[in-house]
């Protein structure tokens, strides 16, 4: 716990430096990197193997927070989806679906942003899976049974018609 919270500050040090030095504001990319490396250092082992957090909260400088809002969705959902794909890489499990939000801490400078991350549990944590169709659409796969067909009334209804 004491070499953690060593790396932890010197990391906050290390980049409120760059962040001061290079304001060119923060990158999607930075906080994706963040997040998985949180996940990293706070997963635990489970009964069924190594369990991660799944509830992220991302402390953005008001500047970057603006910068953000007009896709902050999109965001969102690109965050927790590369959350998935690293623990689906890495074989970690969940104990609740995958969520992150975005918040505004006005003590921090532009470029400057803190991950704050948990487990939080609730039904549909367990697969870290997903089908992505032709047109764009992503169809989580949870604990619940998915249907597939031809039928419009399927989960996941496919034209083909040799299905």
């Amino acid at each position: 716990m004491g070499l953690q919270g060593f790396e932890q500050r010197l990391e906050r040090l290390v980049e409120g430096v760059f962040a001061k030095t290079f304001r060119s504001g923060l990158k999607p990319v930075e906080v994706g990197r963040r997040l998985t490396r949180d996940m990293d250092l706070h997963r635990t082992l489970g009964v069924n193997g190594p369990l991660a957090p799944n509830h992220f909260s991302v402390a953005l400088s008001p500047a970057d927070s603006e910068q953000f809002e007009s896709f902050s969705e999109v965001l969102t959902r690109e965050l927790a989806e590369a959350a998935r794909d690293h623990a689906r890489a890495e074989g970690y499990g969940f104990v609740g679906p995958v969520h992150v939000e975005l918040q505004v801490d006005d003590s921090l400078a532009q470029g400057q942003f803190l991950v704050a991350s948990g487990f939080q549990e609730a039904p549909g944590g367990a697969a870290v899976g997903s089908i992505y169709l032709e047109d764009g659409r992503r169809v989580e796969i949870g604990e619940a049974p998915l249907s597939i067909g031809r039928m419009p009334e399927c989960d996941v209804a496919l034209s083909d018609p040799n299905v």
